[in-house]
């Protein structure tokens, strides 16, 4: 996992993708070729802000009902496939709730959140990173 937040309250999603693809670019050095994400995120503006940071694969599929070019973009094979594994990593963050904690927070006061969220993105890719090295 490269990047997470824990925000106050319940923002909206979409002006919260463009800074976290730019804290993964900062870290890895390149920005992700592929971003998918669910409909909340789904506006144009989100599109073209990936884009402008180098993303080559925007695949978020559009809020309300999309035009006919828009829906024909959408049903590409390549377009559904990134989608249907966006669909299938939904699994990872209920395993994270199950697994680290994430469920509910044992820390109060948002900073606490962040605290024991963090623990559990580090928790979790520790486990990964052991996996990968035997």
């Amino acid at each position: 996992m490269l990047d997470h937040s824990v925000e106050q309250g319940n923002p909206a999603d979409a002006p919260q993708l463009a800074p976290a693809v730019e804290r993964v670019k900062k870290r890895t050095g390149r920005a992700p070729r592929t971003v998918t994400a669910d409909r909340g995120y789904g506006e144009a503006k989100v599109d073209q802000q990936l884009t402008d940071l180098g993303v080559n694969n925007v695949v978020i599929p559009r809020k309300g009902k999309p035009s006919q070019a828009r829906r024909a973009h959408e049903h590409r094979k390549a377009f559904r496939r990134h989608v249907k594994w966006r669909t299938g990593s939904e699994g990872r963050i209920s395993y994270l709730k199950r697994g680290y904690g994430w469920d509910r927070t044992r820390i109060d006061t948002t900073e606490g959140a962040r605290i024991w969220t963090g623990h559990g993105v580090l928790a979790h890719n520790l486990v990964k990173i052991s996996a990968l090295a035997a």
